[in-house]
């Protein structure tokens, strides 16, 4: 990780959470840094992969990844939810940030894929801080919400439809505590998220093209 990307993910993560640089480097030293992950995520590509999955490369894959486990090693969230899993990698670096926090659980939700199982890359041992519920988001979002109650963080990433993104947002930032965390991958694909920020009028954080905001318009430092 190149220092460029790597300031502009410190100053995300600053902007989200209130943590100093310091403690932000520190985060991003324990998930680059830890073989097991990092070996978890080779098993289960196997031998036949072209390449290993490394912790030195610029991909957004890598970059989302790193954001999501720094956020949720600083809020320590009880309850996660995403929308959208395909192979899992951001879910397994969310799973390694609640495995380090030893505390949480991931509730998942995303449609069948073709080839392989969803959410095939998450390593076993993180496995059991995982709940994976299939189907459409429009149809098992807002029950899952109904079950679980309060949620700490929110990921969208699953259909980057207008009309899809924007009911996610409206959904999940009803259950989301106050001071909680709703992000959203692939913002750029229309409006959706910059006009769900002027809706509930909270500042928006964007790196690349993950969008973040904190509910409660509060100084994040405030809200902890």
């Amino acid at each position: 990780m190149n220092d460029r990307v790597e300031r502009s993910i410190q100053t995300f993560i600053k902007n989200l959470t209130g943590v100093e640089v310091e403690e932000i480097r520190r985060f991003i030293g324990e998930i680059t840094s830890n073989k097991e992950f990092y070996k978890g995520l080779d098993e289960k590509r196997g031998s036949s992969s072209r390449r290993r999955f490394s912790s030195s490369g610029p991909s957004i894959g890598l970059t989302l990844g790193v954001v999501l486990y720094a956020v949720c090693r600083k809020v320590r969230p009880a309850t996660v939810v995403e929308t959208g899993v395909a192979s899992g990698v951001s879910s397994s670096f969310i799973l390694q940030s609640l495995e380090d926090n030893k505390s949480g659980a991931l509730y998942s939700i995303d449609l069948p894929l073709w080839e392989r199982e969803v959410g095939w890359i998450i390593p076993d041992y993180l496995r059991h801080r995982w709940h994976l519920i299939m189907g459409q988001s429009s149809d098992r979002l807002l029950p899952l919400l109904e079950k679980v109650g309060t949620i700490d963080v929110f990921l969208h990433d699953s259909e980057h439809s207008y009309e899809n993104m924007l009911w996610e947002y409206q959904t999940a930032w009803s259950r989301l505590k106050k001071g909680g965390i709703l992000l959203s991958h692939n913002i750029d694909a229309n409006d959706a998220f910059s006009d769900f920020c002027q809706k509930v009028d909270s500042q928006s954080f964007v790196l690349t093209n993950l969008g973040g905001i904190i509910k409660g318009g509060l100084k994040v430092k405030e809200c902890w």
